[in-house]
């Protein structure tokens, strides 16, 4: 994954996950883990889109959606599965033995997050260290593949929860499958709606509490 994406993954899981539509790049630099330099590239294209509005120290987000969107057509999920194989067992079954640490996307992640089945799904897609899944999963020839491993990056793993990626991170990879996820990329758009009203909701709760 490109490093410019942390960028685009933390503005979205802040605007969605935390209610947050005001940030700095220099805070985006820090948790980032990437050079102001860096950040100023991806917030220079998301202002040209017009997505966000320049402030003097920082920038607001006027349009995470339309950020989602175009996140969502730059990835290239096939180019960043590090391994892929075949595994005869059940997607729950293979969900069940992943190593520690793996963090769930695509389908897995959607049923995980929200705690029902998306659909009658046949691929898990997961970020985890390819090493320890191809231990459990040996690589089989001549099979359509079912299991996907993507590489995670550090930023990934403190935005994730449980083992399950955040929801922008979600929708991008669901958005990647093409046209088989389409009914779950459109029951995520919804839920990310309520999730960005409840999410800024609870902003107010906080802000409120300490007045």
């Amino acid at each position: 994954m490109k490093k410019g994406d942390r960028v685009l993954r933390q503005i979205l899981y802040a605007a969605y996950e935390r209610g947050e539509s005001f940030m700095s790049q220099k805070a985006l630099a820090r948790v980032c883990e990437l050079s102001i330099g860096m950040v100023n590239l991806v917030i220079a294209k998301l202002e040209r889109l017009g997505t966000i509005e320049k402030k003097p120290l920082g920038f607001k987000i006027i349009d995470p959606k339309k950020i989602l969107i175009y996140w969502a057509s730059k990835r290239d999920l096939a180019k960043d599965v590090v391994y892929g194989t075949y595994s005869p067992l059940s997607v729950t079954e293979i969900e069940a033995q992943m190593p520690p640490g793996a963090i769930f996307t695509g389908y897995s992640g959607y049923k995980l997050k929200f705690g029902a089945e998306p659909t009658d799904y046949e691929e898990v897609y997961v970020y985890a260290d390819p090493r320890e899944v191809r231990r459990r999963f040996s690589a089989r020839e001549g099979y359509k593949k079912n299991l996907f491993v993507l590489s995670p990056d550090p930023h990934l793993e403190r935005v994730s929860e449980a083992g399950i990626a955040p929801l922008a991170q979600i929708y991008v990879d669901l958005w990647q499958l093409g046209s088989a996820a389409n009914r779950v990329v459109d029951e995520l758009d919804h839920k990310l709606e309520l999730s960005q009203l409840g999410a800024f909701e609870a902003m107010i709760q906080r802000v409120q509490k300490r007045i």
